[in-house]
């Protein structure tokens, strides 16, 4: 299974920069209303996010390549991505992406772990 290294990122809450770059394994494709190729993937190591006050633990991503004619696979380099932390866990058994199951925090740059040069 594909697993990607964020190298960085950016628009994003102070304490995802702290915690770049991350690595994430890609599970599924998800369809949503707008498009068919979002990306559920697991983090390797939890991020932890402030929220309204309360540290949250998020474990998994709802991921998407930014630019049309670019998508998420074995090899990419540098590629541009969206980055939604995925803030109800029953989004993982859903067979279609519900926006109001995750939050959109940030734009990223993703690479294949198995080529990263980090």
């Amino acid at each position: 299974m594909l697993c990607l290294r964020i190298t960085s990122v950016d628009y994003a809450p102070d304490d995802l920069y702290r915690q770049t770059p991350f690595d994430a394994k890609i599970l599924r494709k998800i369809p949503g209303s707008d498009r068919p190729d979002y990306w559920l993937a697991r983090l390797l190591n939890p991020i932890h996010w402030l929220q309204d006050g309360r540290e949250l633990e998020i474990s998994y991503l709802v991921l998407a390549a930014r630019w049309a004619d670019t998508q998420i696979s074995a090899g990419i380099r540098q590629l541009p991505i969206g980055i939604a932390y995925v803030t109800d866990p029953s989004l993982m058994d859903d067979e279609a992406l519900d926006f109001d199951k995750c939050k959109y925090v940030a734009v990223g740059v993703a690479e294949d772990a198995a080529h990263s040069s980090l």
